[in-house]
């Protein structure tokens, strides 16, 4: 991989040194909060979401989502569910966020 600041594949901070770690991200929105007893009806879902910190969900009528930090120096959160990310900009920041339906069961972005 390109370590060229210029390069399309350069991530501030990815081949830096490793920096301590920070205060936890704000919610990604007002409507965000903390999750609370999420359905999983798959149990490598469940583990994926139990290895996994700092989500936030917001509750829909069709389901719930969930909002992590987009950090390159993170671990990608929920790694079983990667082709259902979507990257946004929420509160001024990055987010990968994942949809659910209300059974637990995760959504393509925009379906």
């Amino acid at each position: 991989m390109d370590s060229d600041a210029h390069s399309a594949f350069y991530c501030k901070g990815f081949f830096d040194a490793p920096t301590p770690p920070q205060a936890p991200p704000p919610s990604p929105g007002p409507a965000w909060g903390r999750p609370q007893d999420l359905p999983w009806p798959d149990e490598v879902l469940a583990e994926g979401y139990r290895r996994s910190r700092g989500a936030f969900c917001l509750r829909e009528a069709d389901g719930f989502s969930l909002a992590y930090p987009l950090d390159c120096r993170a671990p990608f959160p929920l790694p079983a569910l990667f082709c259902f990310a979507r990257a946004r900009c929420l509160g001024g920041r990055g987010w990968w966020v994942f949809a659910f339906g209300p059974e637990g069961l995760p959504r393509f972005p925009g379906a």
